[in-house]
């Protein structure tokens, strides 16, 4: 009975450094971001239109990174790592997506999807850019139309500026790209329609949503938000009139509800007071005839 404390005691001390060893490893083996680099996320939302889809192929997808390591030099003209807008040190890192035909129409009314994912070297994110293929195409009235590139351009690129930018944790960046579908399609005649790709950054912790229902679904309406300039469309869902929209700024917006078929009435609503990061519902609105 004696010796029980003592081989107690021994047991422990060989205990400690063993899972001294194995908390380490665990710690090191769990870190999924390498010294040196960062991970970023590109989630991919949409400006709709009343239209029946909007098939964009997206091939890839690449981020402009300004190392840390090249901040404070600078050229012969004072800048800061560039010359002619285009940085000197800055590389470009392609990240993994699923290659393919995104219908654009899916992530409205307060949907998004995970674009793009991977490790880049760390440092400043300056441009986006995304490499469109050539089967694109858009539904109206379920007659399907190719979309033809505006000037067979497959390159889109976006600015990013560093309030774009949200860390969920050290060294791991998100982003929301909006494809605004409704201002990228031209149509160039009744049958002939190209895709000119417009593009923004919107960031939910600094913008503000606005919800509500509008019924009956066969008013086929569209919802139009008005704040501080832009102007935002959301498509209630067919099936209970639902809709959401993100991405607004300013302190309040008006909402603007068109009514397209069936002889029902437009109605306005104003002076919708917006919350920064917030999100406004606005009930159910009923349109008549």
């Amino acid at each position: 009975m004696r010796r029980a404390p003592r081989i107690c005691l021994f047991i422990g001390i060989i205990l400690i450094p063993i899972l001294l060893i194995i908390s380490c490893r665990k710690e090191k083996t769990d870190s999924s971001i390498p010294d040196g680099q960062q991970r970023v996320r590109i989630r991919l939302s949409d400006n709709p239109v009343n239209f029946d889809a909007v098939y964009v192929d997206i091939q890839q997808v690449a981020v402009q990174i300004i190392p840390d390591s090249c901040r404070g030099r600078g050229d012969r003209n004072g800048n800061d790592c560039f010359d002619d807008d285009e940085f000197r040190c800055s590389v470009w890192d392609t990240l993994d997506i699923r290659p393919g035909i995104y219908n654009l129409l899916d992530l409205s009314n307060g949907a998004d999807t995970l674009l793009a994912m991977g490790l880049t070297l760390q440092g400043r994110i300056n441009k986006i850019k995304l490499v469109l293929g050539n089967s694109n195409s858009v539904v109206i009235d379920s007659v399907s139309y190719p979309l033809s590139l505006w000037n067979n351009n497959h390159t889109v690129t976006v600015q990013v500026k560093g309030h774009d930018i949200i860390e969920i944790t050290p060294g791991d960046l998100q982003l929301w790209l909006d494809f605004d579908a409704g201002g990228s399609i031209v149509r160039v005649s009744n049958n002939h329609f190209v895709l000119k790709p417009r593009l923004r950054i919107w960031v939910p912790a600094q913008t503000s949503s606005i919800k509500g229902k509008v019924l009956p679904g066969t008013a086929h309406a569209v919802v139009a938000a008005i704040a501080n300039g832009d102007t935002l469309i959301a498509i209630p869902n067919h099936w209970d009139g639902r809709f959401k929209i993100r991405g607004l700024t300013g302190s309040s917006a008006g909402i603007f509800i068109n009514a397209t078929a069936n002889g029902y009435q437009d109605t306005t609503i104003t002076n919708i007071a917006l919350t920064r990061g917030g999100e406004t519902d606005i009930g159910t609105v009923q349109l008549h005839q």
